[in-house]
C-alpha cells in the first residue's frame, strides 16, 4: 500500500516539475486565448468594413441615407473603409497629398493621448449638394467597461471634429466643417437595452425668444445599435443582420446563405472569408477555454486533495481531489461560457459531452454554478 501511494506522489511531482519547464501553463493558455480573441475582433472590423454590410448600416442611423436605396448608399461611399489604420496629428498633412484630403484611423492630439478608430471612412450624401460626412463605426463586444458608453461615443465625436482644423478646414472657415457619425455595436447587450437604436445629437433649444435664423450646429451624432444575446429574430433587419453575422451558433455555410438570399448581400471574398475565419477562430476559443477550465479546475482539485491526504489518507484525499477538479472544471466551462454569451441549453450540452453526466446532473450544476457568477 505505501508504494503504491508513493508511487502516486511521484507521479504528481513529476508532472508538476514539467508543467513548470515549460512555464506558467495556464498563462500560456489564457495568452493564447486572448491573441485568438484580439484576431476574431480584427475579423469582425473586417467584415464590418464590407460596402455591402455599411450599407445597412448607414441606411438605419443615418439620417441623410435613410430614403435612399441601399445600392445607391454603397455608391456613396469614398474609396475604401480604413481598419485600425495609420497615425496622423490633427493638422498634419500627408506627404505628396493635398491637406483636405487623406483620412487615418488614429487621432493624436498633443497634451490628449490618441485613440484608433475601428472603422472610419468618408461618404457624400445622395442629395444635389452632395455634403461631406465623416464616419466611424466601433464594435464593442462590453456594454459597460466600467463607464458608460454613451460618453465614449461622443467623444469620439469631438476628436473626429477638432481633428479637422487644417486638413477639412481652416480657423478662417469653420462654415467647412464636416459632421461627423460615431455609430456603436454592442454585442452583449442587457435585456433593456436589445434591439433597439438610439441617437444622441445636438438639438437647438430656445431658452427666450425665437431665433429667426437657422444655424449649421448639427454637426455630430453617437448612434448605438444595441443587439440581443439570445434573440436573433427581433429588431430591425439591421438588428437580424448583424445578428447572423456575429453569432457563432450558425455555420458558415448558413451565413453565408441567409445574408445572400434574404439580405441581398454581395458574397465578396471578404465576407466569405471573414466569415470563415470567425467561426474557426470562436470554435478555437471556446475549446482554448474549455481545455484550460479543465486543467485548472483539476490541478486546484488536486492540489486540495493531496493536502487533505496528508491528514485524512492519501487514497482518500485524492478521490476528494479528483471530485473537487471535476467541479471545479465543471464551473469554470460554465462561468466562461456565461461569460462568452452562449445559452444556457448550449452549455448543458457541453456539460453532459465533456464531462459524460445526465442532463438532470448538468442542470444542477449549472443552476448551482450561475447563481454564484
Amino acid at each position: 500500500m505505501f508504494s503504491a501511494n508513493f508511487g502516486v506522489i511521484l507521479e504528481i511531482e513529476r508532472e508538476e516539475m514539467e508543467r513548470k519547464s515549460l512555464g506558467n501553463t495556464y498563462l500560456f493558455h489564457a495568452l493564447n486565448i486572448a491573441e485568438n480573441k484580439e484576431k476574431y475582433d480584427t475579423e469582425v472590423k473586417k467584415i464590418l468594413s464590407d460596402k455591402g454590410i455599411l450599407s445597412w448600416i448607414l441606411k438605419y442611423t443615418v439620417e441623410e441615407f435613410k430614403e435612399t436605396e441601399l445600392s445607391r448608399i454603397k455608391d456613396c461611399i469614398e474609396g475604401e473603409p480604413e481598419i485600425m489604420a495609420v497615425s496622423i496629428y490633427p493638422g498634419e498633412k500627408i506627404s505628396g497629398s493635398p491637406a483636405i484630403t487623406g483620412l487615418k484611423n488614429e487621432d493624436a492630439v498633443p497634451n490628449e493621448g490618441k485613440i484608433v478608430y475601428d472603422i472610419r471612412f468618408y461618404a457624400l450624401t445622395p442629395n444635389e449638394k452632395r455634403i461631406k460626412l465623416i464616419i466611424n463605426i466601433e464594435a464593442q463586444k462590453n456594454y459597460y467597461p466600467g463607464y458608460d458608453l454613451v460618453t465614449r461615443a461622443i467623444f469620439y465625436c469631438a476628436r473626429m471634429l477638432s481633428a479637422q482644423l487644417d486638413t477639412e478646414f481652416t480657423a478662417e472657415h469653420y462654415d467647412q466643417i464636416k459632421k461627423v457619425y460615431s455609430i456603436w455595436i454592442c454585442m452583449d447587450s442587457p435585456s433593456y437595452a436589445e434591439n433597439t437604436i438610439t441617437e444622441y445629437k445636438i438639438e437647438q433649444n430656445n431658452l427666450y425668444g425665437e431665433f429667426g435664423k437657422q444655424s449649421r450646429y448639427d454637426l455630430l451624432s453617437a448612434v448605438m445599435i444595441y443587439l440581443s444575446k439570445t434573440d436573433s429574430s427581433g429588431g430591425s433587419l439591421l438588428h437580424q443582420l448583424l445578428s447572423v453575422l456575429l453569432t457563432s451558433q450558425i455555420s458558415v455555410k448558413e451565413k453565408v446563405e441567409i445574408l445572400s438570399n434574404k439580405y441581398g448581400l454581395e458574397m465578396t471574398e471578404k465576407i466569405e472569408e471573414g466569415v470563415k475565419k470567425m467561426c474557426n477562430l470562436s470554435d478555437l476559443i471556446e475549446e482554448q477555454a474549455i481545455e484550460q477550465g479543465l486543467k485548472k479546475g483539476l490541478q486546484q482539485g488536486l492540489q486540495q486533495g493531496l493536502q487533505q491526504g496528508l491528514q485524512q489518507g492519501l487514497q482518500q484525499g485524492l478521490q476528494q481531489g479528483l471530485q473537487q477538479g471535476l467541479e471545479r472544471g465543471i464551473q469554470a466551462m460554465i462561468l466562461d461560457n456565461l461569460e462568452e454569451g452562449f445559452p444556457a441549453e448550449k452549455i448543458i450540452k457541453k456539460l453532459q459531452k465533456c464531462f459524460a453526466i445526465e442532463e438532470e446532473m448538468a442542470w444542477k450544476y449549472f443552476n448551482y454554478f450561475s447563481d454564484q457568477k
